[in-house]
């Protein structure tokens, strides 16, 4: 009586949800079945013209169609069973034995089946009185519809296609069609291989450009060391023989004693005409060695690097052609400066 007069929220919401949902289910599975019909027609359209690869494609929808019935006959199984079974669950405070599998199952069927929006609300209703539901309890074939791990195979397709001729008297052999798949299957088989072979011999081309490529990077890498080395020991050798030149040229200068104009030599060191050519007899000697060792030290750079030895050989020649049209100047009488001397003195 107390229950007549006052009912809880709990009962009234899960009552007129149920009752909608299963008006909802009602209104969504006669659109359903209206797509079953049309699709069953044009499977017979289409086994009558011959076309019996289209009549397999409509097959796959078809079979679509009849999995969404299916969970909602379910759905509405377990709304059945909610309705029946309301007021014990109102008088428990956990969710009855009886009544377990249909609420974990309508929980779960919330978010894979949008059709039916009722659903959030008796999810928000159950989780709130009874808690999380329990995924052990939900029902194994509503995980199945719902989830389609997998799309139907060939041969639930072939049978689906020859009930559909058995319901409207259609004497079909489903033979040519299996043949064609044969073939179709066959062919994208060998397509298959095909393209992992490509894939593999590109794989194997792009490894030996690879290595090819490291292996030109190490020549070059070793070729840039070698230059690099020749480089130094030219450097080297370039300095030497330019240290070697400067030698020589110092040795020149010192074994000239070039006296300055003006100072005045004694009277025993005074040359003669036989001294002037004797020392330039020596000074051509000399010039002919240094020429000689320059040319050497040229011929031998020059093996090594060609810049550098033209521009030695070059400086070289300037500074020979400078020291050769150097001539020494002719020093003045003993006699005629100290009588200039002394007509100064006389001033």
């Amino acid at each position: 009586m107390f229950l007549r007069c006052f009912k809880p929220k709990f009962y009234k919401k899960s009552k007129s949800t149920t009752s909608y949902m299963k008006i909802r289910i009602d209104i969504v599975r006669r659109k359903r079945i209206a797509m079953v019909r049309n699709y069953k027609t044009d499977i017979v359209n289409f086994l009558k013209n011959g076309q019996d690869s289209e009549a397999y494609r409509r097959a796959e929808l078809l079979l679509e169609e009849l999995r969404i019935i299916s969970c909602y006959d379910l759905i509405e199984r377990f709304c059945d069973c909610i309705s029946e079974n309301l007021s014990l669950m109102l008088k428990k405070r956990e969710c009855p034995e009886e009544c377990r599998e249909a609420v974990s199952s309508l929980i779960y069927a919330t978010a894979w089946v949008p059709d039916v929006p009722e659903l959030k609300d008796l999810r928000a209703v159950f989780t709130k009185r009874f808690g999380n539901f329990i995924a052990s309890s939900v029902n194994h074939e509503l995980v199945e519809k719902t989830e389609l791990l997998r799309p139907p195979s060939r041969e639930l397709k072939i049978q689906t296609v020859k009930d559909v001729a058995n319901e409207f008297s259609i004497n079909w052999d489903p033979t040519p069609l299996k043949l064609m798949l044969l073939r179709e299957t066959s062919a994208l088989q060998i397509k298959d291989k095909v393209e992992t072979r490509a894939d593999y011999l590109n794989k194997d081309t792009e490894k030996s450009f690879m290595d090819e490529h490291s292996d030109d990077e190490s020549v070059l890498s070793e070729s840039w060391r070698i230059d690099s080395l020749s480089k130094g020991s030219l450097s080297s050798s370039s300095s030497s023989s330019s240290s070697s030149l400067r030698r020589v040229s110092v040795r020149k200068k010192k074994g000239k004693k070039i006296l300055p104009y003006g100072i005045i030599s004694s009277p025993d060191t005074k040359l003669g005409a036989g001294n002037d050519e004797k020392a330039q007899e020596e000074k051509e000697e000399k010039r002919k060695i240094a020429d000689q060792e320059n040319s050497r030290l040229l011929g031998i750079q020059g093996s090594r690097s060609l810049t550098s030895t033209s521009n030695n050989e070059v400086s070289t020649i300037r500074e020979n052609e400078r020291m050769s049209s150097f001539q020494r100047p002719n020093l003045l009488d003993y006699d005629d400066v100290v009588a200039r001397l002394a007509a100064l003195r006389r001033r």
